[in-house]
């Protein structure tokens, strides 16, 4: 799949960036150095670890991004995933700017006390999940990315009414869930967050069944013995 020319270079420079500046820090801090590497719903860190903790999340992201290019390519509805390729891009650039304020984090922590995440974390899911829900719609047919139910990968109309619904709500979610995490209201956001995704889910389930079930189809033939 292949990127529009912007979000190609802000992907590219965030994960540079966040590559470089961990090699840095792994270099710079102490072999006895404590990472936060959790933070409760409160945004105050409770999970720690040694400096190895910087190579968590480079390694995950590079093994999810391999699997997805993977993935991608031996899709038989591949140029389907090509003629999404704006709003994946979109989805792209979040993501790789979600790696890089992550990892910011951890490396911070290693200079000195964690900071409280309490504002930051809510604000970034929210915005993310708003992301990922104006680009939801645009998102064609396809094996490896998007809601893949039986039926909509068997009906496009389905896959598309599906896809409608499910961004709609997310958007609604994403920013509600960025405004009360702007407010200080961390836990309200997160449940907020909880809620509206489990209500999405079941509600596009729905969805993608009742306009599947909708669709005329030719009868079954019966075989003969």
């Amino acid at each position: 799949m292949e990127l529009n020319p912007l979000a190609r270079a802000v992907s590219t420079v965030a994960l540079a960036a966040t590559a470089f500046f961990t090699l840095a820090a792994f270099l710079q801090l102490p072999a006895d150095a404590v990472l936060a590497i959790h933070w409760n719903i409160n945004g105050v860190a409770d999970g720690f670890a040694g400096r190895e903790a910087l190579l968590f999340v480079p390694i995950t992201t590079a093994l999810v991004g391999g699997l997805l290019w993977l993935a991608v390519r031996y899709d038989p509805k591949r140029v389907n995933i090509a003629r999404s390729a704006d709003s994946l891009g979109l989805v792209v650039v979040a993501l790789s700017l979600l790696v890089a304020v992550t990892q910011s984090a951890i490396i911070n922590s290693g200079f000195g006390e964690a900071a409280r995440l309490d504002h930051a974390v809510p604000v970034a899911a929210g915005a993310l999940f708003a992301i990922f829900g104006y680009a939801m719609p645009n998102i064609r047919q396809n094996y490896t990315i998007g809601v893949r139910l039986p039926w909509t990968i068997e009906s496009e109309a389905a896959w598309d009414a599906s896809h409608r619904f499910i961004g709609g709500i997310w958007i609604l979610v994403g920013v509600a869930t960025a405004l009360l995490g702007y407010l200080g209201l961390s836990a309200a956001a997160i449940l907020t967050l909880l809620v509206g995704l489990t209500l999405s889910v079941v509600g596009t389930v729905f969805v993608a069944y009742r306009v599947w079930s909708r669709e005329p189809r030719s009868p079954r033939t019966k075989r003969r013995r």
